[in-house]
């Protein structure tokens, strides 16, 4: 099958949508939230365990899987998702995020015989227009990345959705980085289309399935610069569009103030992915309800495995309280009920609060497993009430009753 995306039904007032997006792998049904699959894994969570929270598709990253266990080693599985057992839709990111936003670098030790330490942490050393060259996390090798580089690496892992090369922006960079930075967006983007082109051509006459790039929107809260953006990935001819930057990912504020940049020039025929969408509920209603059919989240897992969990109205989810609780606080440590009394996780049907108090404030891994269903299942059922509350008119309502109170 090849990708296509449909809008199934669209709100009467808002741009929130309902879609299928059919790719090689299986049709996604949006509104729709792809955990990540940062190294080809969700962090404790088995393929078993994602698809019993209802999870549709995962994201997995190019940077970190080109450089363990490497481009060879996927290669021989077909990809990445054969190499973790996944069948589903995937994505991969372009890698464009980590070689901008690299972490400081960090001292280890080099061997047990050798404790002199060395600076092995992954850093930028150079970002030109050829590409990003970079020094690697695990060993202190050097490596350039460029547009036609991601687009090999994507094409080795064999994702059904992948992104072109870009340099995304900060919220904080200065008016010069930020023009040179969009000018070498545009050239990348337009690199990777090509580079995308060709290799397609190759997939077909190998009998491979096709895949879909999405090009990335970047400018920040800048009108000019995001419309300037959408219009070059629409006339470019990209099969999908992608919203980047640092401003989608910041909180529910910032991704309105984004978003609204273009809604007047929003794709109707093109799906639309947010990268890193941040906040919880409150973010995703604002997202959805100004046509966001796909996104990615790590903040998610990442704290269910903090033990903050997320909890429905029914159970006190609020905004005030951001829909989370903290599982370690002494209040959980003697109840004999499951954490949330609608839930229908893996979690919430098998335990009791106080056991994944006890597995969290102990430290035991079983509690991150447990915490991470939760949170993963909390988010998946989120989007299929928000789905067939727009294909029944009802999606003001809805998010009126989670994100409108007072």
């Amino acid at each position: 099958m090849d990708f296509s995306f449909q809008v199934v039904k669209k709100d009467k007032t808002k741009n929130a949508r309902a879609g299928i997006i059919n790719t090689p792998h299986g049709k996604i049904e949006t509104p729709a939230f792809s955990p990540v699959a940062t190294r080809a894994t969700v962090k404790t969570l088995s393929v078993e365990d994602l698809k019993s929270t209802g999870s549709q598709v995962v994201l997995a990253n190019t940077y970190h899987l080109y450089l363990r266990p490497g481009v060879e080693t996927i290669k021989k599985f077909g990809g990445f998702a054969p190499f973790m057992k996944w069948d589903g839709p995937t994505i991969t990111d372009s890698g464009g995020y980590q070689v901008s936003f690299l972490w400081q670098p960090k001292k280890v030790t080099q061997s047990l015989s050798d404790p002199v330490t060395q600076d092995v942490g992954g850093r930028v050393a150079k970002i030109t227009d050829e590409g990003a060259t970079f020094v690697s996390y695990i060993d202190g090798s050097r490596h350039l990345l460029t547009p036609e580089k991601s687009m090999e690496i994507q094409n080795a892992l064999g994702a059904d959705i992948i992104m072109a090369f870009d340099q995304p922006l900060a919220n904080n960079d200065s008016p010069k980085k930020i023009k040179e930075a969009v000018k070498r967006t545009f050239m990348w983007e337009e690199r990777s289309f090509s580079a995308w082109q060709k290799i397609q051509k190759v997939r077909i006459t190998k009998g491979q399935t096709h895949q879909a790039l999405y090009g990335i929107l970047q400018g920040g809260t800048d009108i000019k610069l995001r419309r300037e953006f959408l219009k070059f990935v629409i006339n470019t001819g990209f099969p999908g569009v992608a919203m980047g930057g640092e401003s989608i990912g910041s909180d529910p504020k910032a991704t309105v103030k984004t978003l609204d940049t273009i809604s007047d020039l929003w794709p109707q025929k093109l799906p639309v992915h947010a990268l890193g969408l941040g906040g919880g509920p409150e973010g995703i209603f604002e997202a959805i309800e100004r046509g966001v059919d796909t996104f990615d989240n790590t903040s998610i897992t990442r704290m269910a495995r903090a033990g903050l969990l997320f909890i429905y109205p029914e159970d006190g989810g609020n905004i005030q309280n951001k829909f989370r609780v903290e599982i370690q606080k002494s209040k959980f440590k003697t109840q004999k009920s499951p954490l949330s009394k609608v839930c229908t996780c893996y979690t919430c049907t098998n335990y009791s609060a106080a056991y994944v108090h006890h597995l969290i404030v102990s430290q035991e891994i079983l509690g991150l497993r447990l915490t991470t269903i939760h949170n993963v299942h909390f988010i998946n059922n989120l989007m299929f009430k928000i789905r067939n509350a727009i294909l029944s008119n009802d999606f003001s309502a809805l998010k009126k009753e989670w994100v409108s109170q007072k």
